[in-house]
């Protein structure tokens, strides 16, 4: 049986002679949480709003829970999404907001967003021209949840919240979300802070998926190597060399083995070994 509630196929996309996606495959399945870590101009909003129904792909297919982004907007009922830069009239309150919002979605539960109102601390009274970034932030996570959608994308789900606010979030409705089968899809530039809910890490480049590596992986599985090099030496895959000076070098290995296999080469003899930070990791995909 498919579980996958997302699945992408040869995704192609561009705007005038500009490619922006060039045949991208990506799939999630349900209750996945995915990382989407990319540089900035490298597709992730695109990839987004095709998604969303807002673009259409040149190439290639989409399916959410086997409906199309076809212009019909059907598949707008099975999605939840968290813009960086959250939009509402700024004349109406954050009820009236919920209320307008609920016309939409034949699913909206208004008892869920106001129970959402209750959590966050944000005023049902309170007016979106009155509001700070980060209460405008979470109205935009109330209403991306509460037609109880199968898909959430989140853009920068965490900027503008404070400390608090941000951990109630990751450590607590998105756990719950997951719980309840829900897939996740995040970019945000701050991915390190993610590192605990996230199952996977895809890397967008140039226009497709270059790599997929699981959380767990680079959280447990990445080191950083710092050794005294009399001469260059040959760097084996999954090893990629950092910064240092003179015959000092750094080097990100991704992987025990090998690791292991590093350690018995008499270039590397001495060699101090950290483990390397899930923010480090991500720099290193990025080629930073």
């Amino acid at each position: 049986m498919n579980d996958h509630i997302l699945e992408a196929r040869g995704l192609k996309k561009a705007f005038g002679p500009k490619e922006v996606l060039k045949g991208l495959d990506l799939s999630a399945a349900r209750g996945e949480v995915v990382g989407i870590l990319g540089r900035n101009g490298s597709g992730k909003t695109t990839l987004f709003s095709i998604l969303l129904d807002l673009t259409a792909a040149d190439a290639g297919t989409a399916k959410i829970l086997g409906a199309r982004p076809d212009g019909s907007g059907r598949v707008r009922s099975l999605i939840g999404y968290v813009p960086e830069k959250p939009a509402f009239h700024g004349f109406m309150t954050a009820k009236q907001v919920l209320e307008f919002r609920a016309g939409f979605f034949p699913s909206w539960d208004m008892a869920k967003a106001l129970g959402l109102c209750r959590k966050l601390e944000l005023d049902p009274a309170s007016r979106v021209s009155a509001m700070s970034k980060g209460n405008l932030a979470k109205l935009a996570w109330i209403t991306a949840t509460a037609h109880n959608p199968e898909l959430l994308l989140l853009d920068e789900p965490t900027s503008g919240l404070d400390y608090l606010v941000r951990d109630h979030i990751l450590n607590g409705l998105i756990h719950e979300l997951t719980e309840g089968g829900k897939t996740i899809l995040v970019s945000n530039h701050r991915m390190g802070e993610m590192g605990g809910i996230l199952d996977r890490v895809c890397v967008l480049k140039d226009g497709v998926i270059a790599a997929s590596h699981a959380a767990a992986f680079l959280a447990e599985e990445a080191f950083r190597a710092a050794a005294r090099l009399e001469s260059p030496v040959a760097l084996p895959d999954g090893v990629v060399a950092l910064n240092g000076s003179g015959a000092l070098r750094e080097f990100a290995v991704f992987g025990r083995e090998r690791l292991e296999k590093l350690k018995l080469d008499p270039a590397f003899a001495g060699a101090e070994i950290s483990p390397l930070s899930l923010e480090d990791s991500f720099k290193v995909l990025l080629g930073e």
